[in-house]
């Protein structure tokens, strides 16, 4: 109970802090030493469930499983790294007089409230409190996506505020469907996750389809499926670097968690069982959208939020296809991609620092001009592709066979197809920022290439710890949360 408790009240301690101290560097270490301790804490929470399943407090209003704690480790260790990576990044735009000291202080202000909405989430046994932690990402990051306040960055906050909120208002009407259809025969309705699981029992199977359909629709707008993914390549484009690594590496995911909780309530009713196909269908329209979008990106921090839809359609269509593979590939890809994109997305900041363009044909030499960020962008490039030795390229290969294994040869020809498209988009794009010559063919160091550096190669830590591990000391909690997905 008490860690809960602690890590709810560094948040809400480094909110305060952040709006009364007038010192930026200060503010900007407190909130580093508050992630580091909520780090601890979810590692501390880890370790547990090597003898436990679950855990709950308040109540049960606060629930912890192998599900949940998964989410809680990419939540603490992402915000950590943005958290290193803001304290340089916040520093230089106060000194370029980019931002005042005022809208430094709101940044973090927003940026613990956003990171404690998420952890609300994913500690949250109760199905609305889960809506409301996710309404509440909404909201701080409407602001920190409009952070720079130009005619871009403001556009991309309403269009990003409007089609969430449409988005999450059509998730609330399937969830009180969903209550309405439980057929429980009685007034008070548990909204307990665990209880909810055991006693569900759907007294309209129509009604529960349909609410389940809104569910998945109004959140998987948050999740970035396509076609209501509209929001997310200019949100990302126009957000700060560092929360553009928190929406893509923590937020995308934790909204396809809780889409996922539904899924395991119903899945076992009579009738329901096609319910995932749903996760298919969005999976494959997202995977040809955003393959085909990529191929065409003028942007590059637009590439990688294609780059991010085409993932969570990865890992939806994992969860789709079912089995134990096809499930276990799917965990597996929500951690690599949590660690794998913050890496481009901070890597991608840096070169927008440096350079001050984010159009693709700008980019030129990086090998020569910055070649830290140039190594790092590429095995970036591969970790998120896919590529060996790296854990992505089992989680992939996992979800290709249980679709294989079920059947499913046409989504796995266009998975597949999908996967081969966005590997020559990337390496085409990649090859041309990192090694082609400009026209000036100006080819000098650039000082800034050595800042910043620290958190991108924290972010390689975690994708390498995770891929050395994930088969024996991750591997207990990955298998449990497969288990409490089902196969």
């Amino acid at each position: 109970m008490m860690e809960f408790i602690l890590m709810l009240s560094i948040f809400i301690i480094t909110m305060i802090l952040s709006l009364v101290i007038k010192n930026i560097k200060i503010t900007s270490s407190i909130n580093i030493i508050g992630s580091i301790i909520n780090f601890i804490i979810a590692l501390y929470l880890i370790s547990l469930f090597k003898h436990k399943d679950s855990i709950s407090y308040f109540n049960n209003l606060v629930y912890l499983d192998s599900l949940s704690v998964i989410q809680l480790f990419i939540i603490t260790a992402v915000t950590l790294i943005s958290s290193l990576y803001s304290y340089k990044y916040i520093l230089n735009e106060l000194n370029e007089e980019e931002i005042s000291e005022r809208r430094a202080r709101i940044f973090y202000f927003l940026f613990n409230g956003f990171a404690m909405s998420m952890v609300l989430v994913g500690i949250s046994n109760n199905v609305m409190g889960m809506w409301i932690g996710l309404e509440g990402t909404t909201l701080a990051t409407t602001f920190l996506i409009g952070f720079n306040k130009n005619k871009l960055s403001l556009e991309a906050a309403w269009k990003y505020i409007v089609i969430c909120s449409i988005g999450l208002g059509i998730g609330l009407i399937g969830i009180i469907l969903f209550i309405y259809s439980a057929g429980l025969g009685t007034s008070e309705v548990n909204l307990n996750w665990t209880s909810l699981l055991y006693s569900y029992k759907s007294s309209n199977i129509l009604y529960t389809k349909i609410a389940f359909t809104l569910i998945f629709v109004g959140i998987g707008t948050k999740v970035g499926f396509a076609p209501m993914h509209t929001w997310l390549s200019d949100g990302h484009s126009e957000a700060p670097s560092p929360v553009s690594a928190m929406m893509s590496g923590i937020l995308l995911n934790l909204a396809l968690y809780v889409i996922v909780r539904f899924y395991i309530i119903l899945k076992h009713i009579p009738g329901l069982e096609n319910l995932k196909f749903l996760f298919i269908v969005f999976a494959l329209i997202s995977l040809i959208v955003s393959s085909f979008s990529i191929l065409k990106q003028t942007n590059y921090k637009r590439l990688l939020a294609f780059s991010s839809i085409e993932n969570m359609g990865i890992i939806s269509l994992g969860i789709g296809f079912g089995g134990y593979l096809g499930v276990f590939g799917a965990m597996l890809h929500s951690i690599v991609h949590a660690f794998g994109k913050t890496l481009l997305f901070l890597t991608a900041g840096n070169i927008l620092a440096a350079l001050k363009t984010k159009r693709i044909n700008k980019v030129h030499k990086l090998i020569k001009t910055m070649p830290k960020n140039a190594i790092l962008l590429v095995v970036a490039m591969l970790i998120i592709v896919g590529s060996p030795p790296f854990a992505s390229f089992f989680s992939e290969f996992n979800i290709l066979i249980s679709g294989i294994q079920k059947g499913r040869y046409i989504s796995v020809g266009i998975y597949t197809l999908c996967l081969i498209l966005v590997f020559v988009g990337f390496l085409n794009i990649f090859i041309k920022m990192v090694f082609n010559n400009s026209e000036e063919n100006e080819c000098e160091k650039i000082e800034k290439d050595n800042e910043n550096i620290l958190p991108l190669v924290l972010s390689l830590v975690f994708v390498i710890f995770i891929t050395v591990t994930f088969n024996n000391y991750f591997y207990t909690i990955l298998n449990k949360a497969v288990s409490i997905i089902g196969i």
